[in-house]
């Protein structure tokens, strides 16, 4: 026993670890709880930004959610004699035009849009056609539908009527050789719950059809052909609003409910390494201590 200490060998029955791996050990967990800490702060902060934008867009939604929403869809349907016209054949060729954002980092948000599409397009390609507004969802679709994907509309700075318009004036001429247009989007209910909603919609030609059978509402004054294409872009126009305005309450809940629970995870991934780095700790001042008592014992 005394010739191997005096070589520079431990008992192996005192010692499990080397010491050097102890210091190491104790730097990377150092290392690894700093880094886990910077990603609770940033997520928590995010959380708080995503939660002051859900408030606005929650306002913006509850003030825009009823305007002319259906308005012309009702007056459509209150007529008789329009219904009547009515093809009741079911739609050949439909065009999607699924609604997503420009940004990540907000949960299922938009995969479950595209998760939506997938579910329709897939069994039955050459009856659709794609239109996504959004980078994510037009990423997310151009690999599985490259051949059905025409065009898309991303980088979207404002959400407002104005914009809503342009984007619906664009749907209306993508859509001019379909039987329908399909806006799919997150439909907002509160802060922790969100549903994928269609909504169909008439393409101009079809449109126009029908309102020529219209007699009430002002059809005539002050001129058929004005008032028909005034009260289809209004048509349009006032569903992609609703649809935008959804989908951004529903983008930022979404976000603020993420970051929220990556916070949660990063603090208690933080709890068990502030563990593990307190028993490392104490396992290297219980080695120096067995090392100081075994040296003593050996003097």
């Amino acid at each position: 026993m005394f010739g191997l200490a005096s070589k520079g060998f431990i008992n192996t029955s005192l010692v499990m670890v080397p010491q050097m791996n102890f210091g190491a050990n104790l730097k990377q967990l150092k290392i690894r709880m700093k880094a886990i800490g910077s990603i609770k702060k940033i997520t928590k902060a995010m959380k708080m930004v995503a939660a002051s934008k859900m408030k606005a867009e929650t306002s913006r939604l509850e003030n825009g959610r009823n305007f002319a929403v259906g308005s012309v869809q009702k007056m459509l349907e209150n007529e008789s004699y329009v219904q009547k016209k009515k093809s009741t054949t079911a739609p050949k060729s439909t065009l999607l035009v699924p609604i997503t954002s420009d940004k990540g980092l907000c949960g299922s948000v938009n995969s479950s849009i595209v998760r939506e599409v997938k579910r329709l397009a897939l069994n039955n390609r050459s009856a659709f056609g794609l239109l996504p507004v959004g980078e994510k969802g037009s990423s997310g679709l151009s690999r599985p539908f490259p051949d059905l994907l025409k065009s898309s509309i991303v980088n979207i700075q404002n959400v407002n009527f104005p914009t809503a318009a342009a984007i619906a004036h664009q749907v209306s001429t993508q859509g001019a050789g379909y039987d329908q247009v399909t806006l799919i989007y997150n439909h907002f209910k509160n802060a922790i719950s969100y549903v994928v909603k269609h909504q169909e919609l008439l393409p101009r030609a079809q449109f126009l059809n029908l309102f020529k059978y219209v007699t009430r509402h002002e059809a005539v004054e002050p001129e058929l052909e004005y008032s028909k294409n005034y009260f289809f872009e209004l048509y349009m126009a006032s569903s992609v609003y609703n649809a935008l305005l959804n989908s951004s309450a529903s983008e930022q809940a979404s976000r603020m409910n993420a970051m929220e629970n990556a916070s949660k995870n990063a603090g208690e991934i933080l709890s068990k390494l502030t563990l593990d780095y307190n028993k490392a700790r104490q396992a290297k001042i219980t080695m120096e201590l067995i090392e100081i008592i075994s040296g003593a014992s050996i003097v």
